[in-house]
Parts: C-alpha cells; sequence; structure tokens
C-alpha cells in the first residue's frame, strides 16, 4: 500500500466530510480531474473509505447516546404536559419504542390464562373449524 501524500489526505477528508470534488480541488489549488484520478486509485480509495466509516460510527454513537435523552422527553411529555393529545401521541410512542400496539396486548383464547382453559378453547377451536370445513361443498 503506498503512502499518499499530505494533499490526497486533505482532500480525502473533505470529501469524507461530505465537500463536492469540485470545492476540495479548489481549496488544494488542484484540477477536478486530478482528484477523478484519485477516485480511482484503490489507496486513495481506501483511505476514503476509512474516514467515512469512521464519520457513520461517531454518527451512530451521536445517535444513541442522545437515544436516552430523547425517550426522557418523550416521557417528561407524556407525564408532565399540559395537552391531552400530545400526552396521549407521548404515551402511544413510549409503547411503540417497547413493540407494544393493541394487537400485542390481545391474550389469544379470549384471555384465558390458564393451561387447562387454553386445551379447552383450542379443542374447541377445532369443533368449530372441522364443523365450518364439513358445511363447505
Amino acid at each position: 500500500m503506498a503512502e499518499l501524500k499530505p494533499v490526497q489526505l486533505d482532500i480525502a477528508l473533505l470529501l469524507a466530510s461530505g465537500v463536492t470534488i469540485t470545492a476540495a480541488a479548489q481549496s488544494a489549488n488542484i484540477t477536478r480531474q486530478t482528484v477523478h484520478k484519485w477516485l480511482n486509485d484503490a489507496d486513495f480509495i481506501a483511505h476514503l473509505n476509512g474516514l467515512k466509516s469512521e464519520s457513520v460510527e461517531a454518527a451512530g454513537a451521536a445517535l444513541r447516546a442522545s437515544a436516552v435523552s430523547a425517550v426522557e422527553c418523550i416521557i417528561n411529555l407524556m407525564v408532565e404536559g399540559d395537552n391531552p393529545a400530545v400526552k396521549l401521541a407521548a404515551a402511544k410512542e413510549v409503547l411503540s419504542l417497547l413493540g407494544i400496539d393493541k394487537n400485542s396486548l390481545r391474550l389469544p383464547f379470549k384471555g384465558a390464562i390458564c393451561a387447562d382453559d387454553i386445551a379447552k378453547a383450542q379443542a374447541s377451536d377445532r369443533r368449530s373449524k372441522a364443523l365450518s370445513d364439513s358445511l363447505m361443498f
């Protein structure tokens, strides 16, 4: 792997941060064609990709760090808010973040929690299905 020149390192840093090829080239007093040539060089591309990867990782870390504050904000709106619509929306968001919706709260077999009751309900469902299937032509 060839060592990149300082100007290439500078251009890679600019490109990784979202600066256009034209602006990056102008800042280093080189041509756009030179930058395009470097964008075909494996060493330059590897360095640029490494910088982009670091940026993505840093952004992800920042988002993860702010997640706690975001949840606290939603909970604060839910608990302390004055507007009932905002409180309801915040409550729904908290439940949504937990993966809870109106369908996930329904118990199968009409709320049965005893194994015997569930077995009876399952048998009843099988009989109903069998009867329904036998009535089909």
